[in-house]
């Protein structure tokens, strides 16, 4: 047996509160509270998902929370890990240093001898100067010759014709690009809402990845979703008629009028 169900239901037990009553007000499904009050860890969405249920099914049974999360953990076999660091952690380290060296030997390597075959071109174009010199001298003798062949550039302009033809082609791309764009969807999706009817609202102060993003009144029958890579952190007044959706799981923030919660994403 586990020692966290039996304190959940001989709790909910004591209150005369049934297993539907708990579900309808808690907004946890009936089974996954079965699971928690009989111990069966498997049938929960999830370790992130359970420690979620847990907090709520707690906070509405007025338990201390942080006891029935040591016993989950307990249970879970999540004590406080043994970390084992090797002793050849040293020796890896040294052989990870090894190829930096010899990866810098040979691009100097790669270097001097780049700056040689400059040198050697430089020096190979230097001694074949004196040939573009007496090429140059016989272009006179041509020159004599080159009227004759004035009507040839008429033909010219047909090249530059087929130059648009790339410029069309190129064009596509941005298009094709800008297509196949797309944006991912964020690891988490928070929908907030305020209950509709004859209430004052709730003041929020809401913050994703740990940047502020709303410090208002949200109105009766309002709502917001935001989208989160990390965490969210909600603080809410009047948290008995605010909901919180987290990626698909619903759950109220408080079951007592007026009271003001902290809420945060994955719980700490």
């Amino acid at each position: 047996m586990s020692e966290l169900g039996d304190r959940l239901r001989a709790s909910r037990e004591s209150q005369g509160i049934s297993l539907a009553q708990a579900a309808a007000e808690t907004r946890i499904l009936q089974r996954y509270l079965v699971a928690l009050e009989e111990g069966d860890y498997k049938y929960l969405p999830g370790d992130v998902y359970a420690r979620g249920f847990i907090r709520n099914y707690a906070l509405y049974l007025k338990i201390p929370v942080e006891e029935l999360i040591q016993l989950y953990r307990y249970e879970r076999g999540r004590t406080e890990p043994i970390v084992i660091r090797p002793a050849v952690v040293a020796p890896r380290i040294r052989g990870a240093m090894l190829p930096n060296f010899f990866g810098m030997f040979f691009v100097m390597l790669c270097i001097v001898g780049f700056i040689w075959l400059i040198l050697r071109v430089t020096e190979f174009m230097n001694l074949g100067s004196p040939i573009e010199s007496v090429s140059t001298e016989a272009t006179p003798t041509i020159a004599v010759v080159a009227p004759t062949a004035m009507p040839e550039p008429t033909a010219a302009p047909a090249q530059p014709t087929a130059a648009p033809s790339n410029p069309g082609a190129a064009t596509a791309t941005p298009d094709a690009a800008a297509a196949a764009t797309a944006t991912p969807e964020a690891p988490i999706v928070m929908v907030i809402k305020v209950d509709a009817g004859k209430n004052p609202g709730s003041w929020l102060n809401v913050k994703i990845d740990n940047k502020s993003v709303f410090q208002k009144v949200l109105k009766p029958g309002e709502s917001l979703r935001y989208t989160a890579q990390r965490n969210v952190w909600i603080r809410a007044g009047n948290a008995y008629v605010v909901t919180v959706d987290i990626n698909g799981v619903e759950q109220r923030l408080s079951n007592t009028p007026g009271d003001v919660v902290s809420f945060s994403w994955p719980p700490p």
